[in-house]
């Protein structure tokens, strides 16, 4: 798949996960009484409006990057020794699992953005890496280097002590619909 098709689908998907989400809540709003059905529609209307929305932003923000690995199911792990590079790996049900302890990083700073909807983003980084961290999860949990929040709408900023003067710099963007973001630092 072309990356200007996958652009053009992460957006239409988006525009029509807003368009039936709108549809379902415009359904519950009329001037009857709600109860508890109509609370779940317009609850699932919301739901689906909030994917289609940050499957347009997820989109936009990757389309900067020439390096893209999406994978709609399944799981993306990092292999015994491999190269990070700027870049984007999504994907729409499964877990991503990176392990930078035994990666080549270039020196100076390199930038990736892990998007996943429905799943895990796990990363294991090493001491020396200077890390700038935005992790935000729509339904889950977010832990980045201890930083714990859970529940609704969870963002959290975190950037490593003498990041600036760090050789390797790595800033991760890191986005789950429904899951966990765990950032980890080992000690070697």
């Amino acid at each position: 798949m072309s990356s200007r098709l996958r652009d053009v689908l992460a957006v239409t998907v988006g525009l029509y996960l807003v368009a039936v989400g709108a549809l379902i809540s415009l359904h519950t709003t009329g001037a009857r009484h709600i109860g508890v059905p109509g609370l779940f529609e317009g609850a699932a209307g919301l739901f689906l409006i909030a994917l289609g929305v940050l499957s347009m932003l997820a989109a936009w923000r990757a389309r900067r990057f020439a390096r893209q690995l999406s994978r709609a199911f399944g799981h993306v792990r990092s292999g015994e020794t491999w190269r990070l590079e700027e870049g984007v790996i999504r994907t729409a049900i499964g877990d991503i699992h990176l392990d930078l302890r035994r990666a080549t990083l270039p020196e100076g700073e390199t930038e990736a953005t892990l998007l996943c909807w429905v799943g895990t983003i796990q990363i294991q980084a090493p001491a020396h890496v200077g890390l700038d961290i935005e992790a935000q999860t729509f339904i889950g949990t977010v832990d980045v280097l201890g930083v714990r929040e859970e529940g609704l709408i969870r963002d959290i900023n975190v950037r490593t002590q003498g990041y600036e003067e760090a050789t390797h710099r790595l800033r991760l963007r890191l986005s789950t619909v429904i899951g966990e973001v765990l950032v980890v630092r080992s000690e070697r």
